[in-house]
């Protein structure tokens, strides 16, 4: 049994509940993408998305969310809270240098007390019809940083915004995220696919393939 565990905010939450752990999101998703393909190995699926979540927040949880669960992989994907609040909201954004001293000390902390454990990112994304918008630019520095982490500490990236950067292309950005932000059921469906590949390519999940 592999235990794939993701770690983030709403969009990983993707509406879970106590009756709904996995939510209905890319998260439940991908375990049911898991649950057909009889040639893997058994994973089980772990959602500890939490709603409006930053880098901090994360920082502040991981030894209760995260540690207890022993995963093999963790899958961190965090970034558009810390971004976009003083866009949305009356939150302030967290600086782009708090958001990558933040997620530095977030990864080290992970890898002193789950040394087996693998390390994967997901940068944060903006939908958008233009890349000249407000936010398409603000969150682009973000994502410089998990670019940036994953150099660093030699841990898979998988480019999110790239992902709906190409699928604006077929249809418009409120297609996939009615507010940009939060995905619609194709909008998860997209990011399931692509983190599903994802996930496979970084990791031995092929029955008879050596465990994690």
């Amino acid at each position: 049994m592999v235990k794939i565990l993701f770690f983030g905010d709403s969009i990983t939450a993707g509406g879970k509940s106590k009756g709904n752990p996995l939510g209905d999101g890319f998260v439940a998703m991908l375990a049911k993408l898991f649950q057909k393909q009889a040639h893997q190995k058994k994973v089980r699926v772990i959602n500890s998305g939490v709603n409006g979540h930053t880098i901090q927040d994360l920082l502040a949880r991981y030894k209760t969310d995260v540690v207890p669960h022993t995963p093999d992989v963790i899958v961190i994907k965090i970034g558009i809270n810390d971004a976009y609040h003083d866009f949305m909201s009356d939150n302030q954004a967290v600086p782009l240098q708090e958001y990558e001293a933040d997620y530095g000390k977030l990864i080290l902390a992970l890898r002193k007390y789950l040394p087996k454990s693998r390390i994967q990112l997901l940068t944060p994304y903006y939908i958008s019809d233009t890349k000249t918008a407000a936010l398409y630019l603000r969150m682009s520095q973000y994502i410089g940083v998990v670019r940036k982490l994953s150099s660093e500490y030699k841990l898979p990236v998988l480019d999110t915004q790239a992902i709906f950067d190409t699928a604006i292309k077929n249809a418009p950005a409120t297609a996939w995220a009615a507010d940009q932000i939060h995905p619609v059921k194709t909008g998860h469906a997209l990011l399931a696919q692509h983190i599903y590949d994802f996930l496979l390519m970084n990791n031995d999940l092929r029955s008879g393939s050596p465990d994690l």
